[in-house]
Formats: structure tokens, sequence, C-alpha cells
């Protein structure tokens, strides 16, 4: 008894260290990427990059990790700068930065070289500003279509009319030489070369002449190779390397990727990926020798780029197509990292399943199956029960045993049964599928879509009953996930299922098909509580299929609408028929239309207690919110997508179209962010729809809508109504690139604004604080059937900003857009924001509805529990003891 006892305290005080632990503990994680890498330059221990969105920074070779990234132009691997137009200053930076020039410039920095005497050159529009001999200043009445180096000499290429031009920077610009060129021309430099190409001219672009080169020879190029003026040809399923003559040095395998070397002139390296081994061959120029090394690497992509890190190591940065990045050397792999996050379609979520293991007593097992009267297994039952009944206590004090100190896996199981644990899987641009564990950051799952080409994009993510599903490996009847891809080049959908149960992704369907305008989850009524799950899908021609394929479609009124070039539509869907229902011209130019309706959200919580009265949010999930713009004014309009009517519209003046600008509908709540140009502020601006019936008897309610026979209104939702649109305006102080709203299982309790700024930490703002709600001041009386509240503070058009609400803390990241899953907590979200970078948090605006607060006195319950078991025990051997005294007595 006494270790049972002892076994079920240690029980209680494991699970509630492990609820301490996921309370106190900081669950975030960030991912700083640095995407399809275009150049690279190494130096020691650090790779600087630039990438094909033209951002620079710096990897950290040894992990992989990226230290640094900007978007600032790159002059040499040590030097950036970047012009800010409000304080018309260019700023250069290295390891600070600094003033380079108090200089007006137009648009952006496009290039910067280092001149021969170490001065900065920027090239802007068809500008060039050099810091030399107290700074010059050069404007050129034509196109600068390249900015580099020949022999470590700038040089700039002009496109005249019939014409390019070569010029070099020295102490002043000074014209080279111009040769006879079209319009339409690249310029492809590798190490100290030059080659320029057009339609009709090809030159090998020297420091003092240009030398002509065979076009049909530069078109079967595939790649130019660094220090060695020669070049890669394709030519009869076979790859040459050749020199700018055409003469054959060494011939290779079609699938063979040769990497540009800057480093030698000495060596040729190819790669070629086969299977899941990569193949590395050195070839040696001077002996003309062939070595080959093999690494074991696990991937189904193609190589798409490579690059030479380390002669002596034969270390190689190799991007495949998937943009899996991996860093080999003679040794093995370094390190490997997933690249195609910095471009996401989708993402969603998927909960673990706990398995609990439970141990069923083998004597109760003999009494179900053999009964209690049973003679013949009298004797063997009672010595069955007395042997598990020993087994079961020594099972639970293992268990206890084994549990000391094992918070994290106490931990681990509590967070997943709460959901505050679960899978994230992220579907990217590349056509992969990737599946992490939100808590441990541990790559689970990796899937590839193949079958299509880059003229694919996703148009709808939705999951249906996988037993519908035909051509179909599962005969598990669990929800599916369907992938929608479209291309406009070719007029044609593909169509592919996600098995994430056996980790497969196959493809179900390929059709010919318009532009798809709505994709619709859609609940199908069979038999008595019977449904199944389909998709209907609708393109620009009005026409309606499923997926699954539904004959006999007939679906409940479906509203939708669209904006058609500046008209919106609006369309019934009945019946398999689409019918047109109302039409609105509108005369500005549409922005943003943003739906009250949500997945998930249907029966929001409609009652608003405030004081001493009962205030109703009038909600209406048919209606939907459009911005417009006209000169600097911001129009919003109200919409009811049944009616076509307008139900409400208003203005906002000064605003800026060159900022940001966003529109949330949630519930009965518009928010609309834009940059107000007189203010010198982003302001919040908030709509509020209410109901006009207020309750201010809590006796009335019960008589009203209780006790009566004739109840006066059934259901604020559903009867008719009278509306009340309360708005406001309100300065944030930060910048806003972003809005959106925190959620939560059945939106019963509060939710945030979620601000992404202009500075790239991500805000959580109570809403409260932009209610239309708040009185104009703190001593004004509040009517008893007045909609402003007296909980609320006071109307201040500044908002305060707590700076411990930033969930990024003092960390900054490129991010455009978050990703919120609910817990089966009430309280708490999984909040996930992208971009370039990745950073994963856990939110609870509400977090006392459900939880332990954080000042918690963990140890005084502890104690507690101890006083109560040696109290238990106490007071057992009391009782005990006097039992004994009176019996004594009694004899």
């Amino acid at each position: 008894m006494l270790l049972l006892i002892v076994s079920v305290a240690g029980i209680i005080l494991n699970n509630v260290l492990a609820l301490h632990q996921q309370q106190a503990g900081v669950h975030d994680w960030n991912i700083k990427l640095f995407g399809e890498l275009k150049n690279i330059q190494v130096q020691d221990q650090t790779i600087f990059f630039q990438n094909t969105n033209n951002q620079n920074g710096i990897i950290e070779k040894s992990t992989g990790q990226v230290k640094q990234r900007n978007t600032l132009t790159l002059c040499d691997s040590y030097n950036y700068v970047r012009y800010e137009p409000n304080q018309q200053i260019i700023q250069l930076y290295n390891e600070g930065y600094s003033v380079l020039a108090e200089e007006e410039i137009i648009g952006n920095i496009d290039h910067c070289l280092i001149g021969l005497n170490g001065e900065f050159i920027l090239i802007y529009g068809q500008t060039i500003f050099s810091t030399f001999n107290k700074k010059f200043t050069e404007k050129f009445d034509h196109q600068i279509i390249h900015a580099g180096y020949i022999f470590d000499v700038p040089v700039v290429v002009l496109q005249k009319q019939t014409e390019i031009c070569i010029y070099q920077i020295r102490e002043s610009i000074q014209q080279n030489y111009c040769v006879q060129s079209l319009n339409n021309g690249k310029i492809y430099q590798f190490g100290n070369t030059l080659v320029y190409q057009d339609d009709q001219f090809v030159y090998h672009l020297k420091e003092k002449s240009a030398k002509s080169i065979d076009k049909e020879f530069i078109n079967k190029v595939d790649k130019f190779i660094g220090l060695t003026q020669t070049l890669v040809i394709s030519e009869n399923s076979k790859k040459k390397i050749v020199n700018l003559d055409g003469q054959i040095e060494y011939e290779l395998n079609q699938d063979e990727y040769v990497i540009q070397n800057l480093e030698t002139q000495k060596y040729y390296y190819s790669l070629k990926q086969k299977e899941n081994e990569l193949f590395i061959v050195t070839f040696d120029r001077d002996t003309k020798q062939i070595h080959t090394d093999i690494i074991e690497i696990q991937t189904k992509s193609s190589i798409l780029n490579a690059f030479l890190i380390d002669q002596n190591k034969k270390q190689f940065l190799i991007q495949y197509q998937d943009l899996q990045t991996v860093l080999v050397d003679n040794k093995g792999i370094r390190w490997t990292t997933e690249q195609s996050l910095i471009s996401i379609d989708a993402v969603f979520y998927e909960k673990y399943e706990n398995e609990e293991q439970t141990h069923k007593n083998s004597y109760y097992e003999s009494l179900e199956k053999h009964g209690t009267n049973n003679p013949l297994f009298l004797v063997q039952n009672i010595i069955s029960r007395i042997l598990n009944e020993i087994r079961d206590l020594q099972e639970v004090a293992t268990h206890f045993i084994d549990n000391l100190g094992k918070e994290k896996i106490q931990t681990r199981e509590m967070e997943q049964t709460y959901g505050l644990k679960q899978k994230v899987y992220f579907l990217t641009t590349y056509g992969t599928l990737l599946c992490y564990d939100t808590q441990e950051l541990s790559l689970l799952i990796k899937l590839q879509i193949n079958n299509q080409d880059k003229t694919f994009k996703l148009v709808a993510h939705h999951q249906i009953d996988s037993n519908l599903i035909r051509h179909f490996d599962n005969n598990d009847a669990q929800p599916t996930h369907v992938l929608f891809y479209y291309s406009n080049e070719k007029k044609r959908l593909n169509t592919f299922v996600l098995d994430l149960q056996h980790g497969m992704i196959q493809q179900v369907a390929s059709q010919s098909s318009n532009n798809i305008l709505w994709t619709i989850p859609y609940r199908v009524e069979g038999g008595p509580g019977q449904h199944h799950n389909i998709v209907i899908l609708i393109d620009e021609e009005n026409n309606i299929f499923t997926y699954p394929k539904h004959d006999s479609l007939n679906t409940k009124e479906i509203i939708l609408y669209r904006n058609d070039n500046g008209v919106l539509r609006g369309y019934k869907l009945l019946n398999n028929q689409l019918v047109n229902i109302w039409t609105i011209n509108m005369k500005d130019e549409i922005l943003i239309i943003r739906s009250a309706y949500h997945v998930g959200e249907e029966n929001p919580r409609v009652a608003i207690w405030d004081d001493k009265k009962v205030i109703f949010k009038l909600i209406d999930q048919s209606n939907f919110a459009v911005l417009t713009s006209d000169g600097d004014k911001l129009k919003l309009f109200i919409i009811n997508a049944k009616t076509g009517k307008i139900i409400y519209q208003s203005v906002q003046s000064e605003a800026d179209f060159n900022q940001p600008i966003n529109l949330v509908f949630d519930e009965h709540q518009v928010f609309v962010t834009y940059y107000n140009k007189s203010q010198m502020m982003f302001e919040i601006w908030t709509v509020e729809i209410y109901h006009a019936k207020i309750e201010v008897s809590f006796i009335k309610m019960l008589e009203n809508y209780y006790f009566t026979k004739t109840p006066i209104i059934i259901n604020y939702y559903k009867a008719d109504f009278e509306a009340f649109f309360l708005q406001q305006v309100y300065g944030c102080p930060l910048g806003i690139k972003y809005l959106g709203m925190s959620r939560t299982l059945k939106s019963l309790t509060k939710k945030n604004l979620l601000i992404i700024t202009t500075s790239g930490q991500l805000h959580s703002l109570d809403r409260n604080l932009v209610s239309t709600r708040r009185r104009e001041k703190a001593d004004q009386p509040i009517l008893e059937y007045s909609l402003q509240s007296a909980e609320l503070p006071p109307y201040q058009y500044q908002l305060p900003i707590n700076f411990l609400n930033m969930l990024t803390y003092h960390q900054t990241f490129e991010i455009q857009k978050f990703s919120i899953e609910s817990t089966n907590l009430e309280s708490s979200a999984l909040l996930l924001v992208y971009g370039s970078d990745i950073f994963f948090t856990r939110i609870a605006p509400d977090k006392t509805y459900d939880m332990l607060l954080d000042n918690f006195n963990y140890n005084a319950l502890i104690a507690t529990t101890i006083l109560i078991i040696i109290a238990t025990k106490v007071l057992s051997r009391l009782v005990k003891s006097s039992k004994q005294v009176k019996q004594f007595y009694l004899n």
C-alpha cells in the first residue's frame, strides 16, 4: 500500500515538473535561408553568397548556417553599399557602417565596383559615381548593360543604337572601343573573360579590342568555366570542354555537371548523381588522368548548381533541383540543408497520435473468458491473481523509477496530447513536401512532386476521403490531402494526392482545363449518418466539375463572388448550375478583397459581456470587404454577397500607396492598415458591426427569451436586424508590413492582431486597444444603452507599444506571411512566420483560460502533495491504534 501511494505521488510529481517545464521552457526556433545560389566567394571559414533574389549574405562553412543576409549592393566580399532616400546618403557597410557620400540618386544602386586606387564606383541607372579624387559623377545617354572587370580594371559596357561600347574606369572614364551590335544582347562574365551575344553578333570582349566568335558555336554553350577561358558545349548527346577557338580538351557524358573553377587552371571537376551516389570526377589537364571519388547521398533530384569550395580537400557545395544543398569533401557529407523552404506555397499541420501501452491482468482476462463460477479454473485463477498482482506492483515501481528525472519525456507526451507538439508540412514552389517536428525541428518526411514542369502553379489544397479516390493504393478511410496544380501555358490541370500515413505522393488525374477560379470543399450527404467530402472546381468559362468525379451533384445554395477586371460579380451555385445574381461596377481600382468567412470558425461567440449590459456582435459570414484607391484616398466597402448590397462605405485620405496596405475581416470587425502621409505614421482603421439591441437587465432577458411563449428574438444571428457601424482610427508607431489575426480552437477566447513590422519583427497587439468602443474621455458618462465601454481604456490616437509583446524579441527576420494552427488548448495556438526566414513560436493571448499562470507556485503544490501523503499515513496509523485501544477496553 505504501509503495502504491509513493508511486502515485511520484507520477503526480513527474507530471507537475513536466507541466512546469512545458510552460516555462522556450520552444521558439528559427531558420535563416540562403535560397537558390547565384554566385559565391570563399574566404577561410566563410562563404559569401548572392542568390537569385539578389540577396547577399554570409554562410558559415562549417555548419551551413546563415550568419547574415541583406539586400545591399555587393562591392566585394567585405564591402556593401545602400542608398538611404530619406537622408539622401550612401552608406558603406563592412565591419560596421559609415556614410560613404552625401548624394541624391534616383532609384537604387545597380552595381558597385572597386577601382584600382581602392575607390568605390557606383552605377545607378545611366549614371556612374566614383569616390576617387574628391568624387566625380558622369551621366550617359545610353543604357549600361554590364559593369565588371577585365583583368582587375573596372569596365562598363554601354548599349548604343547599333553598337556596344566598352569604357574603362581609372582616374576618369575613357572609351576603349565600340563594335557593331543589336539592341537585345547579353554579357557573360567568367573569370576575367567577357563574352557578348545577341541574335546576330558574338564577341570575346578584351581590354583593347573585341574578337568575333562563331554564333553557331556559342549557341551550343551549356556553361562557361572560370580562369581557363573554356566552356562546355552540348553536341550529339555529349558534353565537351572546348576553348574559345573550338578546340576540344575533354569529353564527358550529358548527365555530368562541370564546376566553374576560379582557383586554378590545372583541373576540371565534374559531378554526376546516379541513384543515391555522387560521383566526383577530377581531370588533370596536364597528365590527362582521371580520378573518381564516390559519396553516398540520398536524393532523387538532379544537380542544379555546384561550386568549388576548397581544392585541397576536394570540397564542393552542391545544390540540387529541389534546392537540397550539400557540402561534401573527400571524407563525405559535412552538412545538408533544405533551401526550398525559401519559397513556400502552403503550410498545414498534423497532430501526433499517442499510443498508450497498457498491461491487462491475465487474471481478469481468464474471468472474462471462463466465467466466475467455473470450478475447473478456480485454483488456477487464484494462483494467476496472486502472480499478476505481484507483477502489476513490480510494473508500477519500475515505471516510477524509470520516470524519475525524465521530465522531458513527460513533457513531450503532454505536448502531443494537448496539440502543442505537432507535425508541420511545407509545400514549396520547387515541388517538395517537407515535414518537420514543430518542437525538435527534425526532418521527418521529404517527398517530391514529379511529372510536371515549373509552369504549373499550386491552385488549391484540400482534404477529402481517401476511399473515394480511384487508382489510389490506400484502403484506409482517412482524410487525404489533394493538390491541384494548373499551367496557364499548357491549359492543363494536374491532381495529386498526399498519403501522409505511408509517405507518398501520387498523381491521380491530368486533364485539359481553363483557368480555375474557385475550388470549394463540399460535403455530400449519403444515407442516415453517412457523408463524404469532395471538391467542386469552377473555371473561368463557368464549367463545373468535381474531384473525385460525382455525377449527380445536387448542391445546396453556395454564394460566390469575384473581381472581373474591376467589376464585382456575384454568383449562386445551385444544383450544378452557376447563375450570375448581381454585378457592381467599381469606379476605382480594387486593391484587396477579404471575406468574413474563415474555415473552422463557423460558430463564433456572439455576445459581449460589458459591465452591466450585454452587447451583440452582428456576424454575417456572407459579407466581404473591398478596399479601393482613388488618388490618395483609401475607400472601404462592406458588401453582402447574397444580395450584392453595399451595407457600409467610408474613406480615409492622405494614404501612401507606395507603403504596405492590409485588410483583415474577422467576425464583426474590419481592420485596415496604411501609411498616413500627413501624420507620418502607419494607422489602423477599425470598423465594427453591432446589433442595435442591447440588454441591460438580466431579469428581462430571462422573461423575454426563456419564460415567454413568444420570445422577442429567438436568435440574434438569424433574426432581422438593425446594424450599427462604428469606426475609429489609431496611430501605430510600428511600421506595418503584414496584418493578421490569431485563432483558437472554438473561438471562445481572445484573439489578438498579429503584425509583421517593416523592420522584420512580429508583434502581438491586443485588439481591444483598437476597438471602436473606447470612449473619448475618461470622465465621460456612459449611457445605459450606449455601445461605448466602461471597461476599455479611454481613446488615445497613438497606440502604446508593449515591447514584451514582441514575439521575435530583439531578433529581426525577412518574413512576409504567417500560418496559425489551433491546439487542443483553447488559449493556445502554434504560429509559424515565413519568408526568406522561418520563425516558429507558441502564442496564448488568453493564457489563464486553461493554463496556469507563469507565477504559479509549483513548490507549494509539491510540498502540499508530500504533506497529504504523510498525513494520510499518520492518520491511518492513529485510526488503527485507536481501534486497538477500544478493542482492549471492550475485552
